[in-house]
């Protein structure tokens, strides 16, 4: 797609409306010609970040299920979420480290570079 420093990451923060204050942005984004707002497209799509967001001292198990409980619909009956969350763990392999923590790349040692890109993708179907 480009080597590093072509822009990749500004062109997906910019169409997801993550843009920084210093990237002055024109012009409109659409889906198949109708304007949307960025509430639209996070209802449509979802964007993990490269390096995502974790608390590494979490197993995996306690992310997935922290991400049930703060991020899908209220209505959702807990019982419900924790299926989500075990059907989510055997879909992407995550099973055998579901007890693992996490870890700090360079400071606290935890699920493998694989794993934690799997996880970025869980933590996002998730909620679905």
């Amino acid at each position: 797609m480009g080597s590093s420093g072509a822009g990749k990451t500004t062109l997906l923060n910019t169409l997801t409306f993550r843009n920084s204050s210093n990237v002055i942005v024109s012009g409109q984004r659409a889906v198949n010609g109708i304007p949307l707002n960025s509430s639209t497209l996070a209802s449509l799509s979802a964007y993990v970040q490269q390096d995502d967001l974790f608390i590494g001292t979490l197993t995996v198990r306690e992310h997935l299920v922290f991400q049930a409980l703060v991020r899908m619909d209220r209505h959702i009956p807990v019982y419900q979420r924790m299926q989500r969350v075990e059907e989510v763990l055997a879909d992407l392999a995550l099973s055998k480290c579901q007890n693992t923590i996490i870890g700090t790349p360079g400071r606290i040692k935890g699920i493998s570079g694989g794993e934690m890109k799997r996880l970025s993708f869980a933590s996002e179907v998730s909620n679905l």
